[in-house]
């Protein structure tokens, strides 16, 4: 279901307008009035409102091809481009994407997103600033949607750069957490993996959008300027988001050392319980032989032949141990033995 249509633009005379919620039949008819439109849709179903809302933009690409992306998806077919972006979404454990599409034609630009991608709508809210600023001659329709799609990808950028926030956010409280003195039972383990996931998730979608970003500066599309002083202005994205992937690789680099040392600490603990089980096994030998030597009938009348026995079995097992294993604890490897098996095979 649609759910919010919202306008914004600049009509023939320069002046800016806005529209709340309103029918998009209603929207479409302020395109041929405007110098520039910017579109916003907010729906339920993002994969089956879609292709509607473009029927009725008349924009004749197909959804499906940008939905069919991984993170993102870029398609330019002469006088339409479309790009998906990534909204990087968190909750109390799980980090997810939920599309963001961007279509432009010559004076339109039209984005859709579900409710997952809200915060987007901030800035249309405060567009009428935005697009006062913007190039009014007619002419410079390209320079105008430039400028204004540069200024809804550094939206996103910064939107999911808050993401990364709360993930260190919670990286740090769990780090105060372990100093109290007063811990509850919990499972470190399982907070961490899902830190690292989420920092995961992060990395992807950046990645994604760096590549998308470079593909619209460096593909020559008709619906963008060819003017290479507002093209450098996504350089400023780019250089933002290579400063939050080396953020991004840092705390995973400081996750990834807690995990090592909750499994250190994992290993030292069951070292320890390996030494006391051994201690107890050691000390129930002892009683275990003396009850499997006065177990033996007839002992008392037979414990004159049968203690030497116990005895002369012991030190010769002791002996030939020694003399076996000390080749082991000397050169672990046996090289000694392996020289002498090559000297008999040459």
């Amino acid at each position: 279901m649609l759910k919010t249509v919202s306008v914004t633009g600049i009509n023939k005379d320069g002046i800016s307008f806005k529209k709340e919620n309103i029918g998009i039949d209603n929207a479409v008819d302020m395109i041929s009035i405007s110098n520039l439109t910017w579109i916003e849709c907010v729906v339920d179903d993002i994969i089956n409102e879609t292709p509607t809302i473009l029927k009725k933009v008349n924009i004749k690409l197909d959804a499906s091809v940008l939905l069919s992306g991984y993170l993102t998806s870029y398609e330019d077919i002469g006088d339409t481009l479309g790009i998906m972006l990534p909204f990087i979404v968190t909750g109390s454990s799980i980090t997810q994407t939920s599309p963001l599409l961007i279509f432009l034609k010559k004076d339109l630009i039209l984005t859709i997103h579900d409710d997952y991608g809200g915060k987007i709508q901030k800035l249309h809210t405060y567009s009428g600033n935005l697009l006062r600023k913007l190039p009014q001659d007619p002419s410079r329709w390209n320079d105008r949607q430039t400028l204004l799609l540069f200024r809804i990808m550094d939206e996103v950028s910064e939107v999911n750069f808050s993401v990364l926030r709360f993930i260190v956010e919670k990286t740090e409280q769990l780090e105060l957490d372990l100093t109290n003195s007063r811990q509850i039972k919990r499972d470190l383990s399982l907070e961490l993996s899902d830190m690292k996931r989420s920092i995961l998730t992060f990395l992807n979608a950046v990645w994604a959008i760096h590549d998308i970003i470079r593909n619209l500066k460096y593909g020559d599309s008709d619906m963008l300027t060819d003017n290479d002083d507002i093209l450098e202005k996504f350089e400023v994205i780019l250089s933002r988001l290579d400063r939050q992937i080396q953020t991004a690789e840092n705390v995973m680099d400081v996750i990834s050392t807690g995990m090592v040392v909750i499994q250190t600490e994992t290993s030292n603990k069951l070292t320890t319980l390996i030494v006391w089980l051994t201690v107890a096994a050691t000390a129930v030998l002892v009683p275990n032989t003396l009850a499997t030597i006065f177990g033996i009938p007839n002992f008392v009348e037979q414990y004159t032949w049968i203690v030497p026995i116990l005895v002369a079995s012991t030190i010769i097992s002791t002996i030939i141990t020694y003399k076996y294993t000390k080749e082991w604890r000397t050169n672990p490897f046996r090289i000694t033995r392996l020289k002498k098996l090559r000297k008999k095979f040459y």
